[in-house]
């Protein structure tokens, strides 16, 4: 007995380091310091502002209460969430940092350019004909993304009160076409008049990319660990020319 309690007083201060390298990436707590070999797997964020320049994505409606551009929220929300993963010490990169158009397929090729390390999560707003159409949603297509899908979903929700759509499994350029974990979050709808007043909001953009954000460093601690695994799917890759997205995301 007590050369076991002796083993603890000497070992237990290495333990608790090697437990911090594990999950935190370094006995400091900096996530970014370590390598992707943690619960989660990854190391860098690829944050993908959804549209931009040329296009604008969809657009509230001249006769909404605010009119709102989807490619200015998209760039706006994406810095916020970069701002929120950098604080915590993730490694983060966007794939636009302005007003400029990026082909999907080049944003695709820019994510595998960096590695089996990183992630994708492209930031999007809905917009649909119908003006009573609300809610958040989450698509997926790749099996390792669906705990992340799960947990960024799960955040969005509570951190804004939006109706939970939920997780989806779509074959979308960004979510089927990169070599990595890769996510789409459709936070509200913008045709939608309540919530296009409440996106118009700074405070409200910030809940959004908070509620982001904690489900990617929720999913970095974690892994996918008390998450239902899914089969993978196999499936060509997405093309423009696809009919089930007629914005192909």
């Amino acid at each position: 007995m007590l050369g076991v309690t002796r083993f603890w007083v000497i070992w237990l201060p290495a333990m608790i380091c090697v437990s911090a390298v594990l999950t935190l990436g370094g006995c400091a707590g900096a996530p970014g310091v370590g390598l992707a070999g943690g619960p989660g797997h990854f190391s860098k964020v690829i944050i993908d502002p959804g549209h931009g320049g040329k296009d604008s994505g969809g657009v509230s409606g001249r006769a909404a209460p605010v009119f709102l551009r989807e490619k200015d929220l998209t760039l706006d929300t994406a810095r916020r969430v970069r701002n929120e993963l950098r604080g915590a010490g993730l490694k983060t990169v966007m794939t636009r940092e302005d007003d400029h158009f990026v082909e999907l397929d080049d944003r695709v090729r820019f994510a595998d350019a960096q590695g089996r390390g990183a992630i994708l999560v492209s930031i999007h707003y809905d917009a649909v004909s119908s003006r009573g159409t609300n809610g958040a949603k989450t698509f997926y297509w790749r099996a390792d993304s669906h705990g992340l899908a799960t947990r960024i979903q799960r955040h969005l929700v509570a951190a804004t009160g939006e109706a939970n759509i939920g997780v989806l499994r779509r074959r979308l350029r960004l979510t089927r076409n990169p070599d990595i974990p890769c996510v789409l979050c459709e936070c509200a709808y913008i045709t939608n008049p309540a919530e296009a007043q409440k996106v118009a909001q700074d405070s409200y953009r910030q809940k959004v990319a908070n509620g982001i954000a904690q489900g990617i460093l929720e999913e970095y601690r974690l892994g996918d660990a008390g998450i239902l695994p899914v089969p993978e799917i196999y499936a060509p890759p997405s093309r423009a020319s696809d009919k089930y997205a007629p914005r192909n995301h």
